[in-house]
């Protein structure tokens, strides 16, 4: 939901799109072993609710993957740097299968 410094996403820039309730500039790539779907905020947020399952349809309609079965959800932080120093703290996290 935030993003501060040089480091990006994996892959390269595909499109910018509005979708599962944030606006997100779109990466597309590999790890080597999976295909990885990087959505990153065009702005940074403290707090906010995604509709996980409107981005994988999204993901989908554009041919990327096909009929999938979603059997985990991480949630985690990606730190690298911090000059000065930043606070990472989650609050609440809720999964909610619909």
């Amino acid at each position: 939901m935030n993003k501060y410094g040089a480091v990006g996403p994996l892959g390269s820039f595909q499109t910018s799109v509005s979708v599962g309730g944030h606006s997100w500039n779109v990466y597309r790539g590999s790890n080597g072993s999976n295909q990885v779907y990087s959505f990153v905020r065009t702005s940074n947020t403290s707090s906010g609710t995604v509709d996980i399952k409107a981005i994988c349809n999204w993901i989908k309609n554009r041919g990327w993957f096909g009929d999938v079965t979603i059997g985990n959800v991480q949630f985690g932080y990606e730190i690298t740097s911090s000059s000065g120093g930043k606070d990472f703290v989650t609050n609440n996290l809720t999964v909610t299968a619909t």
